[in-house]
């Protein structure tokens, strides 16, 4: 559950989609988007994706947060939007740079996006947002 820091406004909305692809990393073949079957759960496609820390990352940190399974149902699409804890409070504790900073931990531990044999992930802004 995303904490409900929203008294001083909500701000840093962003918007991604993550897909695993093949081929352009990999022997210079031109490759593609991994085909996936979700079966409509946005779930499944969350822990398909997400490793269990990025997923507690993203409920902690985030004050709003959406998932869904992209429209051409091969990925995971999410919106995260930031509160303040307000007061007198850091930048560099609020909670969207907390939230960067250990995604960035995260992400250097392959702790972010499950890595997966011979394929790597790609994660591009998308629009529209979820909310």
């Amino acid at each position: 559950m995303p904490n409900s820091d929203t008294d001083y406004g909500v701000y840093n909305k962003q918007t991604k989609e993550i897909k695993y692809h093949y081929g352009e990393n990999w022997r210079g073949i031109t490759g593609g988007i991994i085909t996936q079957s979700f079966g409509g759960n946005v779930e499944t496609a969350k822990a398909h994706f997400f490793h269990a820390d990025a997923l507690t990352n993203n409920n902690t940190n985030g004050t709003q947060l959406d998932y869904a399974i992209t429209a051409d149902g091969n990925g995971i699409k999410f919106t995260i939007a930031f509160g303040t804890k307000g007061g007198d409070i850091a930048q560099a504790d609020d909670w969207a740079n907390t939230w960067l900073t250990t995604k960035n931990s995260l992400m250097a531990a392959n702790k972010w996006i499950k890595p997966v044999f011979g394929q790597y992930w790609k994660a591009v802004d998308a629009t529209p947002h979820l909310f």
